[in-house]
């Protein structure tokens, strides 16, 4: 009974952490995005490799960042077009049949 409780608190707590890492990669990943921009180059130093991992990785979130912007940006472009031909289709049928 004891060892279960001990084991939901410990999952709780290594969940709340995985939660708080995640976080903290995001909010670093948003800050060289923003001070960086789309042209970031990673700087590794490979005699420091706990810093290079995390350097190399951050990297890698804002490529990802910044290929998940384009690829939405396409998308949405894509998607109001397909909206405005929508649009005008319905309106000129609406106006076949009023007649």
């Amino acid at each position: 009974m004891l060892g279960a409780i001990i084991v939901t608190i410990f999952t709780g707590f290594l969940k709340l952490a995985l939660l708080a890492g995640a976080v903290f990669y995001a909010a670093l990943v948003l800050m060289s995005y923003q001070t960086e921009g789309i042209k970031a180059r990673p700087q590794v130093d490979w005699n420091d490799p706990p810093h290079a991992v995390e350097r190399l990785s951050v990297w890698a979130g804002v490529e990802a960042l910044v290929f998940s912007i384009r690829v939405g940006k396409k998308l949405f472009e894509m998607l109001s077009e397909a909206s405005a031909e929508v649009g005008e289709w319905f309106l000129s049928h609406r106006h076949h049949e009023s007649h």
